[in-house]
């Protein structure tokens, strides 16, 4: 079940994930993290958008960086937040409620880009909703330097699975791990478009509910390396998963993420993750 090259330009069908985004305390040391790690480059959106910077991958948006609130220093840790097509936010919204989940950010508009939310499910794990309208979210995804997974850990997978269920419509399937395990999926028209597990594990203690996000490279060895040089860290592996060898790391401000080898070489453009 390894993804292949996608290219989008149009909205993502409801309930696909369809961005990530990550709010630092230091967006330029991010941006050049990233950018030196995934080659991506930015396009600054300016002071309306409090200089937000998509990050592209062959001039494609990917995900974008920017300020943490004030309100939010010295918090510890960030986390990239996992956003959610949709095809209205109000209506999504009232979804999230109605199946036991917080919000946590009422709809409100971003300029012209569209439409966002952001919620906790009813284990806690937070993630957003996005209603496009000039900004459909990511343009690529699933090759090296772009986003090929989405997982969420959750203290009470059953209660994540009915929350996804009912608010995105997915359907409940299973893949093979190379140790033969069997690892639930979350899917749309039969398609896998997100993972879903259990918290902790890895052996973390006190760990909550939470989204992970998973970048490729185009070599793990190679890029743990070069992660370590950037200043950020490995936490776990490499180890196995049903779409190949994976880490789980940190950048330099202690933001965590997952890298994910699916090689240099691209495959073609195929059906969304």
């Amino acid at each position: 079940m390894r993804p292949g090259k996608v290219l989008r330009d149009g909205p993502w069908p409801e309930g696909q994930p369809c961005w990530v985004e990550v709010q630092v305390e230091d967006v330029e040391r991010a941006s050049a993290f990233y950018g030196q790690l995934f080659g991506w480059t930015y396009f600054d959106h300016g002071p309306d958008y409090q200089h937000y910077l998509t990050a592209r991958l062959d001039g494609r948006a990917v995900a974008d960086i920017g300020p943490r609130p004030p309100e939010h220093t010295g918090e510890g840790p960030s986390a990239w937040l996992v956003c959610f097509a949709v095809d209205s936010t109000d209506a999504a919204a009232q979804r999230i409620t109605r199946a036991g989940g917080t919000l946590l950010l009422p709809p409100l508009d971003v300029g012209t880009h569209g439409r966002f939310a952001v919620a906790a499910d009813p284990a806690g794990a937070t993630f957003a909703v996005w209603q496009a309208r000039e900004y459909a979210g990511t343009q690529i995804a699933g090759v090296a330097g772009a986003v090929v997974w989405h997982h969420c850990l959750s203290t009470d997978v059953a209660a994540s699975l009915a929350f996804c269920t009912e608010v995105f419509g997915h359907t409940v399937g299973r893949s093979h791990g190379p140790d033969g395990e069997r690892h639930l999926v979350l899917e749309l028209d039969g398609r896998p478009v997100a993972g879903i597990g259990e918290a902790g594990t890895d052996g973390s203690a006190g760990v909550s509910s939470h989204w992970r996000v998973r970048f490729g490279v185009g070599d793990l060895d190679t890029a743990l390396k070069t992660i370590t040089e950037l200043g950020g860290s490995v936490h776990e592996g490499p180890f196995g998963t049903p779409q190949g060898r994976c880490a789980r790391v940190a950048d330099e401000q202690g933001t965590p993420f997952e890298v994910l080898e699916v090689g240099a070489e691209v495959p073609e453009a195929g059906e969304p993750l």
